[in-house]
């Protein structure tokens, strides 16, 4: 139903999911229907998502890995589904306060990635950017130095929260948004 829930289906690998409100996350075994809200931990499997358009319905699918996410749909976005990457890492590791970490360790320090393979209107949220999709394969990483969005098939644009500008990303390209 748009807006209120999702379906998800398991594929490869193990997936687990916490439903809002719950404490714990559990194993998704079987193809579900799940509020929006709910947290989709694809780190070491791969979830089919499904959701719904506003009126006229349309469904919308993408396969999400190596990453966790809360998915949200507002219905002011008329169908837009928002894939908001949990981090593993907290950022207080990108403090080298009192470290001897080189700027580029703590760049290549991934705090949150999130990889898709879509067709619908689909949106991954990092830090410091957004990566919206029609149709593409991508990943986006949350690292030290920024939100790193990877195109590997298709275009993606990339709203850079910083200098407050969008951008387009096509095939093979990657592009960085610093972190303020």
């Amino acid at each position: 139903m748009f807006a209120k829930t999702v379906r998800l289906a398991p594929g490869s690998g193990k997936v687990l999911i916490r439903i809002p409100g719950a404490a714990d996350f559990i194993e998704l075994r079987s193809a579900e229907t799940v509020p929006v809200g709910t947290v989709i931990d694809t780190r070491v499997g791969t979830v089919r998502l499904t959701s719904a358009t506003a009126p006229p319905t349309k469904l919308q699918t993408g396969n999400f890995f190596l990453g966790r996410f809360e998915v949200r749909q507002e219905r002011s976005l008329k169908g837009l589904t928002d894939l908001v990457i949990q981090d593993k890492l907290k950022r207080a590791v990108c403090s080298a306060q009192g470290q001897q970490a080189t700027a580029a360790k703590l760049s290549a320090r991934i705090l949150g990635l999130l990889r898709g393979k879509a067709k619908g209107h689909f949106r991954t949220r990092g830090h410091f950017a957004a990566a919206t999709v029609r149709g593409t394969e991508w990943g986006v990483r949350d690292r030290c130095d920024g939100t790193l969005t990877v195109v590997t098939r298709g275009v993606v644009a990339v709203r850079d929260f910083t200098l407050h500008k969008t951008v387009t990303v096509r095939t093979g390209q990657t592009y960085l948004a610093k972190a303020g």
